[in-house]
């Protein structure tokens, strides 16, 4: 009878693993099929957009064929639209966030595409009119060119408010001066002889239209004589001017807000009192500026 109850057992307990296995199974197989869905459904968004870009392209390559005043233009556009679609070919982890932004950048060399399309199209139109009224072509010829100009006017100006809504903004600049334990470790201090060190923070802030990549970003410390200190060289300011640098670094921005933490070590002689000066510059443009002020000690402390 104990036999029969104990093979009984093991006849159910043997079901119920069964059961268990092939539910772990369902369960596994379930959730693979949906991971292969997400990455189906990301990778058809990518080729989605790089179908849009390329039909762009070939919209581009028409308008540019008709040889109107807007080649230039239509050319670079061009040329914008080729590298970001090269950027979206050498995608390898694709997730929404990623692709997400990829839509909205899409969407404003849409916008772009469409405008400037318009205004070929206004211009085929009007040079129409022109070969067809040959007894006005004087006058319709005065009336291009001042449209051209004005249509030039705007596109620099229009260049113009890009570039600055793309510009990259700091805050938060701040100086420190440092004094080094016998630990190894900084601590602050305001005394000019105790400093070993300057510590300069600040914080790019976040554009989504900047252009995100390396940005080399330079901070000039300025003595209370007015001299850089510890300069080791020079860089290109935006208007093509050299200025001296006191440290330099190279930052990796994804458009989002990034902090960046730089030591100006004590170089020689001990920084006298006075009030030093800080300027930060990103790709050659001054972004933020700040000051801190070194006294005497008193006997030494």
């Amino acid at each position: 009878m104990q036999e029969n109850d104990k093979s009984s057992n093991n006849l159910i307990l043997i079901i119920a693993l069964t059961v268990l296995l092939f539910g772990l199974i369902g369960y596994t197989f379930y959730n693979n099929n949906d991971h292969k869905e997400a990455v189906k459904f990301l990778q058809d968004e990518k080729e989605q957009i790089i179908g849009n870009l390329t039909a762009m392209e070939e919209k581009y390559d028409i308008a540019i064929a008709q040889n109107t005043s807007l080649s230039d233009s239509l050319t670079g556009e061009k040329n914008r639209i080729i590298a970001f679609k090269d950027s979206v070919k050498s995608l390898k982890k694709i997730n929404s966030s990623t692709l997400s932004r990829y839509r909205g950048q899409l969407s404003k060399l849409k916008t772009i595409n469409e405008n400037l399309i318009e205004e070929v199209d206004s211009l085929r139109l009007q040079n129409n009119l022109l070969t067809e009224e040959k007894d006005s072509i004087d006058v319709q010829l005065k009336i291009q060119t001042n449209y051209n100009d004005t249509l030039v006017a705007q596109n620099m100006e229009l260049a113009k408010k890009v570039e600055i809504g793309g510009a990259i903004n700091v805050e938060n600049v701040k100086i420190t001066a440092m004094k080094m334990r016998s630990n190894g470790k900084y601590t602050e201090t305001n005394k000019a002889q105790k400093t070993d060190a300057f510590k300069v923070e600040f914080q790019l802030l976040e554009n989504e239209i900047a252009t995100p990549g390396d940005k080399e970003a330079y901070v000039v410390l300025k003595n209370p004589k007015g001299q850089v200190i510890n300069a080791k060289g020079t860089f290109m300011l935006k208007d093509r001017n050299e200025l001296k640098y006191t440290d330099q670094t190279i930052v990796n921005y994804e458009n989002a807000d990034l902090k960046v933490v730089m030591m100006v070590d004590r170089k020689g002689e001990q920084f006298e009192k006075g009030i030093y000066n800080i300027q930060v510059y990103v790709d050659g443009v001054l972004v933020g500026r700040t000051k801190v002020e070194l006294t005497d000690s008193f006997l030494g402390l």
